[in-house]
């Protein structure tokens, strides 16, 4: 493949900028390392790493404008066993559910913030006391200051609200409930309204998926990775576990392929050294 292409094929990718420009620069040399300059077909396991992290996640962007001030909604979509996480103009954090889609402007309002959302989503809510976050979704409107909870709205399914923290309006045109940890609220096609019922699943499965790990540190990424993983690290050098990570984490790699991931990502070694222990150093 000559350079030119896959440097356009390359940029034409969605999404890129998930990672810090200094990153992504050093991404491309090493796909272009392994592939243009030394004729590879196959990318060796450093471009690779830096791929799956790149792109852990897929679906797209598109973009129109609406309104007669010309606001522009940028609207992210996903696929079969896609997941994306996204960040919302006002710092809000979304974890998208696969064959989802979502609608948000790129300013928000003065005095709310509305988004549009068509199949799954867990919200990390901005805490914004002078505009409420809502979340326009079918037959329910859930409302917020700053929360975080999980909004499931399938065509094909019964919505339904859970909430892991704060409190959370759900209503229809019928009737509003109230919700805080502990409770969710279901919505009933026959009456066109929401129940409130208790529930003890405060955050679904499948958002574990990805670890934000955008802005924590090298120690405080490792320590979440322990939650699933048995293993311990030794530092040769006690400042390696304050570097800072820039990214999101697919754990469908892999326990080793993360690893190696990061290591990429922050040009350090990660060497296994027997019964689940790692030497880390530059």
């Amino acid at each position: 493949m000559k350079s030119k292409r896959l440097k356009e094929e390359w940029n034409a990718i969605p999404n890129r900028g998930i990672l810090g420009s200094e990153i992504e620069e050093r991404m491309w040399k090493n796909i272009r390392t392994a592939t243009i300059d030394r004729y590879k077909i196959l990318y060796n396991w450093t471009a690779a790493a830096c791929v799956l992290f790149l792109f852990s996640i897929t679906g797209y962007h598109f973009y129109n404008n609406v309104n007669s001030d010309n606001a522009v909604i940028t609207s992210t979509a996903t696929f079969n066993k896609d997941i994306r996480l996204l960040t919302l103009p006002d710092g809000t954090r979304v974890w998208l559910n696969q064959n989802s889609e979502i609608h948000y402007p790129s300013n928000f309002q003065e005095n709310e913030r509305t988004v549009t959302l068509k199949g799954e989503a867990f919200f990390e809510v901005k805490r914004d006391t002078s505009r409420p976050f809502i979340i326009s979704s079918g037959t329910i409107k859930t409302t917020v200051l700053g929360t975080s909870f999980n909004v499931k709205a399938y065509d094909d399914k019964q919505p339904e609200v859970n909430v892991r923290t704060g409190k959370v309006k759900v209503e229809t045109a019928e009737n509003a409930v109230f919700l805080e940890r502990g409770y969710k609220a279901v919505y009933a096609s026959k009456t066109s309204m929401v129940n409130k019922e208790k529930t003890d699943v405060y955050e679904p499965d499948w958002k574990k998926v990805l670890i934000y790990a955008d802005g924590l540190t090298l120690e405080e990424v490792l320590n979440q990775l322990k939650i699933d993983h048995q293993f311990e690290v030794t530092y040769l050098e006690k400042d390696l576990k304050n570097l800072k990570i820039q990214g999101t984490l697919d754990t469908r790699q892999g326990f080793d392929e993360m690893l190696q991931t990061i290591a990429f990502a922050l040009e350090i070694k990660i060497r296994a050294t027997g019964n689940n222990t790692y030497l880390i150093s530059r």
